[in-house]
């Protein structure tokens, strides 16, 4: 996607962080965009840090309530029209490593992580796919999706894997409707990640949201730097955002230990090849539209 003035964005965790650094950057281009958060207290920060703007809109949202994200779909037609741009932008962790996690730990982050964002697709992707102006879609995985990462992030990191996973899957569905899709990996940037999380999780299960003590993430990159980072990727159409330089040499060592892991000597049934190759040629004729767009 090319051109981003007068085009809509809808962020999910928009209200601080990351997501907030995604909406300054698309306000930065001309768009309008939609903020979506759970934390009432970071809507009111984002509202009055963004304050005489007529094109942003606020919507208190949880993610994982299938009516409320259609309806945020529909009001968010009623105020900009046709949605450009999703960004499905909400991760939380547990504080529990992965190998004490309860049930209510797993539930807590594959409901936010990976169905929170399920569900925008469900409910933004046919409006997306009918207006005919094609788009981007963003999905807010992690470093954490890429590599591995100590026990104490060990559920989150399962559910960051799977949306790269779906990323680049949904990026091969999308293309023939001229709609990118890239797949974000940050590393440490400038949030209040760790206590959004906790706060996000107590208003999640109360309905209430408690009071917030806040423990910044220090030392890492400004969100609104990150934001122009998405910008320009989404501009170029890639299909991975990885806005963290530090982590390359990483992730060719984790995908060099897969290579190695694969036989040098084997043989492959002639029906089993013939299988495989069909697949091989359909992804690659996929991957080709999808790098492709220019829109």
């Amino acid at each position: 996607m090319r051109e981003f003035e007068g085009k809509t964005a809808f962020i999910t965790g928009g209200a601080s962080g990351i997501g907030l650094g995604m909406a300054r950057a698309f306000l930065a281009r001309g768009m309008q965009v939609v903020i979506a958060d759970l934390l009432e207290d970071h809507l009111d920060e984002a509202r009055e840090l963004l304050r005489g703007d007529n094109r942003v809109h606020m919507i208190r949202l949880d993610v994982t309530d299938r009516p409320a994200m259609a309806a945020a779909a529909a009001e968010t037609d009623r105020v900009f029209g046709p949605v450009h741009v999703l960004c499905n932008n909400v991760g939380v962790a547990s504080r529990n490593p992965i190998d004490e996690a309860t049930h209510e730990d797993w539930d807590y982050v594959i409901d936010v992580n990976i169905k929170g964002a399920a569900n925008g697709l469900v409910a933004f992707l046919p409006g997306m796919k009918a207006h005919g102006q094609g788009g981007h879609v963003v999905n807010t995985s992690s470093m954490a999706g890429m590599i591995p990462v100590p026990p104490f992030v060990g559920t989150y990191s399962t559910a960051k894997f799977a949306i790269r996973g779906m990323s680049e899957s949904l990026r091969l569905a999308l293309a023939p409707y001229r709609i990118g899709v890239s797949v974000l990996c940050p590393g440490l940037t400038r949030t209040r990640a760790v206590t959004a999380g906790d706060i996000y999780r107590q208003t999640h299960e109360t309905g209430h949201q408690p009071a917030e003590h806040r423990e910044p993430i220090t030392g890492g990159m400004d969100p609104y730097e990150l934001g122009q980072r998405v910008c320009e990727a989404i501009r170029a159409n890639r299909p991975y955002i990885f806005p963290h330089g530090e982590f390359k040499e990483e992730v060719a060592a984790y995908f060099d230990d897969m290579l190695r892991a694969f036989p040098t000597e084997f043989e492959i049934d002639p029906e089993r090849k013939a299988m495989e190759e069909r697949r091989a040629r359909m992804t690659a004729e996929q991957k080709a539209v999808a790098d492709a767009l220019d829109v």
